[in-house]
């Protein structure tokens, strides 16, 4: 990733291994990492905090990754998102990829650490 300084990143993910993999992968690319476990604790978080990006994971326990997005598009309309899920919605999910708000790519978990770049990359080539 080539950005013009370091991205501070808000990561939502229940799955301990999984949000320290990811976590990993985002800080060698010199990225700083905050991490929560549900969409409740990431909209506390973001409203807290100044992040550059959300990766979320969609099927998370109190506020899932699609219910957490649309409120936050209401506070925080442009701000790039990237999704993880293990099964994605087969046609994106509506509402949120069709223009309305800023970039967001959804993934299908496993991720590789070149796939999530590619996708953080993306993101920010859209705003």
């Amino acid at each position: 990733m080539r950005f013009a300084r370091p991205l501070n990143i808000l990561l939502v993910e229940d799955d301990s291994l999984t949000a320290m993999a990811m976590a990993r992968m985002l800080e060698m690319a010199h990225c700083t990492v905050t991490t929560v476990t549900d969409g409740e604790a990431g909209l506390n978080a973001l409203a807290d905090g100044a992040f550059d990006a959300l990766i979320t994971d969609l099927v998370m326990p109190r506020l899932g990754g699609e219910a957490m997005i649309r409120q936050l598009r209401r506070d925080r309309p442009g701000l790039p998102i990237v999704v993880l899920s293990a099964s994605p919605p087969e046609d994106g999910i509506p509402g949120l990829q069709d223009g309305e708000g800023g970039p967001l790519v959804i993934l299908r978990k496993p991720v590789l650490a070149g796939e999530l770049l590619a996708a953080m990359d993306e993101v920010f080539l859209k705003t």
